[in-house]
């Protein structure tokens, strides 16, 4: 910080004029060699202290200059991330789209569709699309962390307790149900990651709230889970085994 470095010198500088300033006056009027020693002394003291300060002051601006930096570099990471999710998930519904087409073709089988069966509703978030997404498109589609949002969202109404503004579940807990799905150790950015694609996916049927202590908080809406319970449901009633696997 050459600014705050020239700030500081020319400070020092002003005071130590001041200092000599004062003393030449008191040895003047006669002053003792006492209170000369004592003036000098305490200006000695104050530019200390002042040049301390300033040194404190420009290691602040530093680190608040290298935490804008940080800032700057990680807003443009998930904004890029979050461009290349978009486009991971555009091309897995053109994927899974040309997959149901397929299966549609096959006079043999017979797929219900989801719109016209009675208590199933056509997803209204990215959220349940990339909840619908077929068992075998999911490990190559999605990233670890939205594979992990699926997870939870997939069985919201078996991990989540209810609230007024729908069914909530505690990062702490969250974390729980992920360590215990994965057998395996989720760190607290993991989880982090995973609330912001569940916030994401999931717009208005998902909302991010703090609890009294400061945790985040998930909370579904009540009409988000019932739609994807009656999803679940209605996979597990039309399941039809195919030489190609298991489709519903």
């Amino acid at each position: 910080m050459r600014e705050a470095s020239t700030a500081t010198a020319e400070a020092t500088a002003a005071l130590e004029t001041f200092v000599e300033t004062a003393t030449d006056a008191l040895a003047s009027l006669g002053a003792d060699e006492a209170t000369l020693s004592n003036v000098e002394a305490a200006g000695d003291e104050l530019i200390t202290a002042v040049t301390a300060h300033q040194n404190r002051v420009e290691h602040l601006e530093d680190r608040v200059e290298t935490l804008e930096s940080e800032l700057k570099t990680e807003r443009e990471t998930r904004a890029k991330e979050a461009a290349e999710d978009r486009k991971r998930l555009s091309d897995l519904e053109t994927r899974v789209d040309d997959d149901t087409e397929t299966v549609d073709s096959q006079p043999d089988v017979e797929t219900p569709s989801d719109a016209s069966t009675p208590g199933v509703e056509p997803p209204q978030t990215p959220l349940e699309d990339v909840v619908r997404v077929p068992e075998h498109l999911v490990e190559e589609s999605l990233t670890a962390n939205q594979q992990r949002a699926r997870f939870i969202a997939k069985d919201a109404h078996e991990y989540t307790q209810q609230v007024p503004a729908g069914r909530a579940i505690k990062s702490s807990a969250l974390r729980r149900v992920l360590a215990a799905g994965e057998d395996a150790t989720i760190y607290t950015e993991t989880v982090s990651r995973v609330i912001d694609f569940l916030d994401d996916l999931g717009q208005d049927a998902v909302k991010i709230r703090e609890s009294q202590q400061g945790e985040r908080v998930v909370v579904f809406t009540d009409a988000f889970v019932k739609r994807v319970v009656a999803y679940q449901n209605h996979r597990q009633r039309n399941t039809v085994v195919t030489e190609g696997g298991v489709t519903g």
